[in-house]
């Protein structure tokens, strides 16, 4: 008889332990380990750029999480917001099983917030018990892409899905859509303005926000585009080329990049990605269409020397549509001729004279006239009588003797003496033999 008793007397402390405003306990309520109730929801769980502050999560309909009640009773359970923004609570009903006892809406609450509302409604069920919320899983919700994308549409994202992830499932932007005018549409109104090219140029996150479930992303088209190409590191199709001095492959790009209002050259070659170690930044120029000229033309020259490292902005022209900036590289060569006794082509080095390419090319011939050698750079001459430093590209000229009298006589009499004394010979030779 003693064993019924003692299972009645369980029973009872069972039920006394769920009465509103009673203590469950650890001898009454076995844990949810014991119970087979507290298994982890946790299987996988989706990508996320930094970890997830509970005081600013907002918790909305689809997110799931795990509730973890610890003190007098202990046990855990797996629940989803519902489609109405509410959260079950649910407590131990026997040793067996969890019932649902009460809805309470968290829907719009931060994390922080949610679990200070459930630890408050759980203290109307168990005394001395603390509530914890962990979040296990992401809503899904959706978002839809409107004009200048590859495939426009509804598309499926999480909480911590940014503008650009979205556009790439769109399969990207059009070749004229816009990466720096996208409009961002929540509620009705314009919550920012897009700007993916500042985003992947300067890493700037503000620029990219997150999505939110009913969000409208509208890609309007480019108000104009400009060409960057040469001795830039750019973004768009590029070669390489081999160093003269150094053999090393360098990097000649050429891109095409989105124009907005008020852009200047600065502007533009910081979007493809600054100049390049060998760029020649004082013979850069502008190429703009000439209106009315039928597609022509102008060369419009540019010092980014100036713009970049003066930071002068006299030569900063504003941009206008299909305008090509024009970075050529340094000519990295020298170029020794004229008479001396190898004339070709020499890596350029720093702080070396024209004396010294003169002798890397076997030095003048004895026809070389050196007092009038000059170097020529960018189309000037520059005497070589003072023996000037050389620049990449220059080119060292060394003009032949018009007439070095002594010498040429002396070929001339050589030529003329020889014929003449072999015909003297054969006509003397000729009498002698005449009887």
């Amino acid at each position: 008889m003693k064993s019924p008793l003692i299972f009645l007397f369980c029973a009872v402390l069972a039920a006394v332990s769920v009465i509103p405003g009673q203590e469950a306990t650890n001898t009454g309520v076995p844990s949810a380990n014991v119970l087979g109730l507290a298994q982890s929801p946790i299987t996988s769980l989706i990508g996320v750029e930094s970890p997830i502050i509970s005081d600013k999560y907002i918790l909305m309909p689809g997110d799931r999480l795990l509730v973890t009640v610890q003190g007098g009773v202990t046990y855990s359970y797996d629940a989803w917001i519902t489609y109405e923004g509410k959260l079950n609570l649910s407590i131990p009903v026997g040793t067996s099983k969890l019932e649902v006892v009460d809805v309470f809406m968290i829907s719009g609450l931060t994390l922080a917030e949610a679990q200070d509302t459930l630890a408050a409604t759980m203290s109307r069920y168990f005394r001395s018990v603390t509530v914890k919320l962990t979040l296990t899983g992401l809503r899904s919700g959706i978002v839809f892409l409107t004009g200048e994308v590859q495939y426009p549409g509804g598309y499926n994202v999480s909480p911590v899905d940014r503008v650009s992830q979205v556009v790439a499932r769109a399969g990207g932007l059009e070749p004229l859509g816009s990466r720096t005018r996208i409009r961002l549409i929540r509620n009705g109104q314009v919550h920012s303005i897009v700007d993916i090219e500042r985003f992947e140029t300067s890493g700037d996150l503000l620029a990219n926000p997150f999505v939110e479930s009913g969000d409208v992303i509208q890609v309007p088209a480019v108000e104009g585009l400009v060409t960057v190409k040469g001795a830039v590191f750019g973004r768009g199709e590029y070669r390489l080329r081999i160093s003269a001095v150094t053999t090393d492959k360098e990097r000649i790009s050429e891109g095409i990049y989105e124009l907005r209002p008020g852009d200047r050259v600065s502007d533009m070659v910081a979007k493809a990605g600054g100049t390049a170690p060998w760029a020649d930044l004082s013979n850069s120029y502008v190429e703009r269409l000439v209106v009315g000229g039928g597609g022509a033309r102008k060369k419009i020259p540019i010092d980014l020397r100036r713009i970049v490292s003066e930071r002068d902005s006299s030569d900063d022209l504003y941009m206008v549509n299909t305008d090509i900036i024009v970075v050529p590289s340094l000519n990295t060569m020298v170029y020794v001729e004229g008479e001396v006794t190898a004339p070709s082509s020499f890596p350029f080095s720093p702080n070396l004279r024209a004396s010294d390419y003169i002798g890397q090319a076997g030095g003048p011939t004895p026809y070389a006239h050196t007092r009038d050698a000059y170097v020529l750079r960018s189309g000037q001459r520059i005497s070589a009588r003072t023996n000037p430093v050389v620049e990449p590209g220059d080119i060292v000229m060394i003009p032949r003797l018009s007439v070095k009298w002594w010498q040429d006589y002396v070929a001339i009499m050589s030529a003329v003496a020889i014929p003449i004394g072999s015909i003297l010979i054969t006509l003397a030779l000729s009498k002698s033999s005449t009887p």
